[in-house]
């Protein structure tokens, strides 16, 4: 192991990270998080993570938490386990803003944080944190369609084993999006993860509604120990095949007219466009995410299912004249075949607005083999 970076802190951060498979609604739950944090009192700081620059979330996160002071940074081209050394570097950053809560978001199809992450800190920098419980975060239909079976899904059985491991490192796994379900639905898919998890604390949340929120912040900071269950063993084979099976698009693109247009009506154009051409190809969706900034202020919409339909958030912009829209797209599709269904996509949605694209920089690609910088398997207190 490499010699540390030395980082000042005056009293130990509580580290908050939280992954789960892409579209389990990671950004907003921990957004919200923060915002909880920050009413008690407590000064926060935010770390994303991605395959690729130009991403969406990092965006969003800092539309949501930069009026409250909270600083964020991100780390690119890779994950947090193969990018150790440079999360390191932006959490020394943060650190410089005295933060008693440090937020981490893992790639959604990252696993092994524990080993590959948690257990390299806790050695190298046993005094200057705490970790709080590994929270996963899973969306309703991912359990229904890849751990019960239920439902059909073109994802391949890599997939499903990914998103298994994921849950079975967490030390609290938490149903997200029970706004969608009745009680009964919540109950029976939580005492179904509980069966295949044992062990496990369970909670439920709707991050868009809030229930749950505040149990589960509460439990963070609770002071229980966390980043605990390291797996025991992992096929990085099948690991990385599950990654390797999405395309992984990340674009940023400017958009003008002559007269106006609405930027809602147009991403929600756009994620339609795109959802029926993914089911032409069986193109399972991972995650589909859009932003779209002018002067300052953003909205931003969001497609996790082929047999969903677009939701939007964010600032409400009116019509507007220019901006500049990002674009990411994670889909069971051969890089070339998914950047080719989105600029053909993108340009039919703008033509028949009347808005004018000009690509700034777009990447597509499969994401590589995972090499963690550090792996530990055995239990770190």
């Amino acid at each position: 192991m490499s010699t540390p970076r030395k980082l000042s802190v005056k009293k130990p951060v509580k580290l908050i990270f939280s992954g789960g498979f892409l579209g389990s609604g990671k950004t907003t739950a921990l957004a919200e998080l923060a915002k909880r944090l920050i009413y008690r009192g407590m000064r926060v700081g935010f770390i994303t993570n991605d395959q690729s620059e130009n991403l969406v979330d990092t965006i969003i996160v800092r539309q949501m938490l930069t009026d409250l002071g909270v600083p964020v940074e991100e780390v690119v081209k890779g994950c947090f386990c193969c990018k150790f050394d440079e999360l390191i570097e932006h959490v020394e950053k943060i650190l410089a803003h005295n933060p008693d809560v440090l937020m981490g978001e893992p790639v959604g199809s990252c696993t092994d944080f524990v080993a590959a992450v948690a257990n390299p800190i806790k050695i190298q920098y046993r005094d200057a944190f705490r970790f709080a419980p590994f929270s996963i975060m899973v969306d309703p239909d991912r359990v229904r369609s890849l751990i019960l079976n239920e439902t059909r899904t073109d994802f391949p059985e890599d997939v499903a084993y990914l998103f298994g491991k994921q849950m079975e490192e967490a030390d609290t796994i938490v149903l997200n999006k029970v706004d969608l379900l009745t009680a009964k639905e919540s109950n029976r898919l939580l005492a179904a993860i509980g069966d295949r998890y044992p062990g496990k604390k369970l909670m439920a949340v709707s991050a868009k509604e809030g229930t749950g929120m505040d149990e589960w912040l509460d439990d963070l900071i609770s002071g229980r120990p966390g980043a605990n269950t390291v797996l025991s063993q992992i096929d990085y084979d099948r690991y990385a095949n599950a990654e390797a099976v999405l395309g992984w698009l990340n674009a940023a693109v400017k958009l003008t007219t002559d007269e106006q247009f609405d930027p809602g009506q147009l991403m929600i154009s756009l994620a339609t466009k795109l959802r029926d051409r993914f089911k032409l190809d069986k193109g399972e969706i991972g995650h589909l995410k859009f932003v779209f900034t002018s002067a300052g202020q953003s909205m931003w919409a969001n497609l996790t299912d082929l047999t969903a339909e677009p939701g939007i958030g964010g600032e409400e912009l009116g019509r507007l004249s220019r901006g500049t829209l990002i674009i990411n797209a994670r889909v069971r599709l051969e890089p070339e075949d998914l950047e080719a269904i989105v600029r053909d996509s993108l340009n039919t949605v703008c033509t028949d607005m009347q808005v004018q694209p000009e690509i700034d920089d777009l990447q597509c690609f499969s994401p590589a083999y995972p090499e963690p910088t550090h792996i530990i398997r055995e239990p770190v207190e």
